[in-house]
């Protein structure tokens, strides 16, 4: 047998794909499809930032290379939002860093925080592929688990006097080697909005012992029935704090992948260099659809807004069949199925067998082999009723 080179051993706790079973199982499938297990917009973008629409030359020509942090007139326009909506009050051009999707911003985040062995704390259930961008980065995951006790035990974990019962979740698993905290509000997979007192006891602990924030804004606009507070906003935070978005998510755009950081002037510096060495700069016409987005944020979002709010409520009332909280914000629900055994896969199958398809719980997490998560936001409204019907009558049967 042929003598090869080994692989980089880091690579080894990768997952090939989070759905890999199941699409296996649904191959040759030929009846309606309900894909509830990506999250993907249902919505299209706004009508200005789709292209023929948008001006592909904005930024000069779309053929050439473009600046590795991003043009300048997307930075500034996204610093303005930033101010204006997301909290971050100084934010200008040069805190900004734009990337390949929120992916890429985590990412490079990592990468320029982070050495290689020491730990990142993911507060679970959590999205997985911080995960494996952890693992790319030689830096050692460990899971915190956090966010289920949140919306169990409301009453211990949250209001003015929640900092200690917070600490409590996450203290223990600060060591001298852990380096940054990962958090992501609105939560993927469980749909949970940290509060104002839950963000600032996070917030308190990572002052307590000088850790970074990545934290992870992807579906910020998309908050139900309350704010959702940047961490960066709050007191001496801004300096060690990466906030990351999205207009995957924001705007219907996943297809563009453009997405940003904001961060201080120091990290972003480092940032770019990471950026730089990894994908240079992102396409200059995705940059101009971008831009073209930001210009009627605020109407498109309205009813982007009260659309996926709309659908979250569906899901609330509908889906009877098992237990989970409702969505707070994002695009997810996280609903247990314990109750028909320690692993979800074998509902999960049956639902793939009738074309309703939901991610795994194992995929976000320790501890949660027998949870699934299903997004509401990837189907129209029509489909998003059927299929949770179908899934009603399959968890029923099983």
């Amino acid at each position: 047998m042929e003598n090869r080179p080994a692989l980089a051993a880091r690579i080894a706790p990768l997952r090939t794909s989070v759905f890999a079973v199941l699409a296996k199982r649904m191959e040759g499938y030929e009846g309606k499809r309900y894909p509830f297990h990506i999250g993907d917009n249902a919505l299209r973008p706004p009508d200005a930032a789709i292209y023929g629409s948008a001006d592909a030359s904005y930024f000069g020509d779309p053929y050439r290379y473009g600046y590795p942090g991003g043009e300048l007139g997307l930075r500034e326009a996204i610093a303005e939002r930033g101010r204006r909506v997301h909290g971050h009050v100084n934010a200008s051009a040069d805190n900004v860093q734009v990337t390949v999707g929120a992916t890429h911003a985590v990412s490079c985040a990592i990468h320029a925080l982070i050495d290689p062995g020491q730990e990142i704390l993911l507060l679970a259930p959590y999205w997985p592929l911080v995960r494996g961008i952890s693992y790319c980065a030689g830096v050692i995951p460990v899971d915190v688990p956090f966010y289920q006790h949140l919306l169990d035990c409301p009453e211990t974990y949250d209001g003015p006097d929640c900092a200690d019962a917070i600490a409590s979740l996450i203290e223990p698993f600060v060591n001298e080697n852990t380096r940054a905290i990962y958090i992501i509000s609105p939560n993927n997979p469980n749909g949970i909005v940290l509060s104002a007192y839950q963000s600032l006891a996070i917030a308190n602990i990572a002052k307590k012992y000088d850790l970074w924030v990545i934290d992870d804004r992807a579906y910020e606009s998309y908050v139900y029935h309350q704010s959702a507070t940047a961490i960066a906003s709050l007191p001496n935070m801004s300096g060690r704090t990466v906030s990351t978005y999205t207009f995957s998510k924001t705007f219907a755009m996943a297809g563009t992948r453009i997405g940003y950081a904001i961060a201080s002037e120091r990290v972003i510096g480092a940032m770019r260099r990471v950026a730089t060495h990894s994908v240079y700069n992102p396409a200059q016409i995705c940059q101009s659809s971008a831009w073209a987005a930001l210009q009627g944020a605020d109407a498109f979002l309205a009813t982007a807004v009260e659309s996926y709010r709309q659908r979250a409520q569906l899901v609330s009332t509908r889906l009877t069949s098992v237990p989970f909280h409702p969505a707070q914000g994002g695009s997810f629900v996280f609903i247990d199925l314990s109750a028909n055994g320690p692993s979800a896969m074998p509902v999960l199958e049956r639902a793939a067998d009738r074309g309703v398809t939901l991610a795994p719980g194992a995929i976000f997490g320790m501890g949660f082999d027998a949870f699934a998560r299903l997004c509401f936001t990837a189907a129209p409204m029509d489909d998003l009723a059927e299929g949770l019907d179908i899934l009603n009558e399959v968890v029923r049967t099983h």
